[in-house]
């Protein structure tokens, strides 16, 4: 609420609020872009998969996948979602890095790949 010039007190607009909002998006968890592809590489690997037959089974061509992991081709949200069902992995994974949701059947061999680099 703030004071009118005429000492009312107004209510401030939802919209208002959602605008200020925005200005403070600095505490919102960010996308972490260069990491995606590494991500994708250690679950790939976890799953004992080539880059073909893991781009395959969520409908990306072998070329696109490797521009991705490459960080030459940013990782669509519908590719993202597609993972994600088929693999039972989260999308916090994918983009932010977040470990805490994986399947314990991958989360160790992901682990695994993501300090070794293989």
């Amino acid at each position: 609420m703030c004071q009118s010039p005429k000492n009312e007190v107004l209510e401030i607009s939802p919209i208002l609020r959602l605008l200020e909002g925005m200005k403070n998006q600095d505490n919102m968890p960010r996308i972490d872009m260069a990491g995606v592809g590494r991500r994708l590489e250690a679950l790939r690997k976890a799953l004992g998969l080539s880059r073909k037959a893991f781009s395959d089974s969520f409908g990306l061509d072998p070329s696109s996948y490797t521009k991705t992991v490459d960080g030459e081709k940013l990782l669509r949200s519908e590719a993202a979602y597609a993972i994600a069902e088929q693999w039972g992995v989260s999308m916090d994974y994918l983009f932010r890095g977040r470990l805490a949701d994986l399947p314990e059947h991958l989360r160790e061999n992901i682990l695994k790949a993501l300090n070794t680099g293989d």
